[in-house]
C-alpha cells in the first residue's frame, strides 16, 4: 500500500509538470477530449466505480481546492465530477480532515 501511494504521488507530480508546460488552448482542448471520453465511458459503465484510497484522496483534495478557488456550490460541481456524486467526494474530504485531526 505504501508503494502504491508513493507511485500515485510521483505520477501526480509528473502530470502537474506536464500540464504546466501546456498552453491555455492545449489545456482547453485536452479537457474537452477527456470530458467526451469520460461521458462515453460513464454511459457504457455497468458497475459503479470503486476508487482506491489514493484515488479518493486525490479527488477529494483537488475538488476541495477547486470549490474554494471558484466558490462553486456542490450542485455546480456535478458538471465536473462525473464518476461519483460530488457529495460523496466532499464526504471523503471531511473524513480525511477528521482522520488528520484525530491522529495528531
Amino acid at each position: 500500500m505504501f508503494w502504491l501511494a508513493i507511485t500515485h504521488i510521483f505520477s501526480t507530480i509528473l502530470e502537474l509538470i506536464h500540464i504546466g508546460r501546456l498552453s491555455e488552448k492545449d489545456k482547453d482542448q485536452e479537457i474537452m477530449i477527456l470530458r467526451h471520453q469520460l461521458d462515453v465511458m460513464t454511459r457504457l459503465q455497468t458497475k459503479s466505480v470503486k476508487p482506491n484510497r489514493a484515488e479518493k484522496l486525490t479527488l477529494a483534495v483537488l475538488t476541495k481546492n477547486l470549490k474554494q478557488s471558484t466558490s462553486r456550490s456542490t450542485h455546480q460541481l456535478r458538471d465536473i465530477i462525473r464518476i461519483v456524486k460530488p457529495e460523496t467526494v466532499i464526504r471523503w474530504h471531511r473524513e480525511l480532515v477528521r482522520r488528520k485531526w484525530t491522529q495528531e
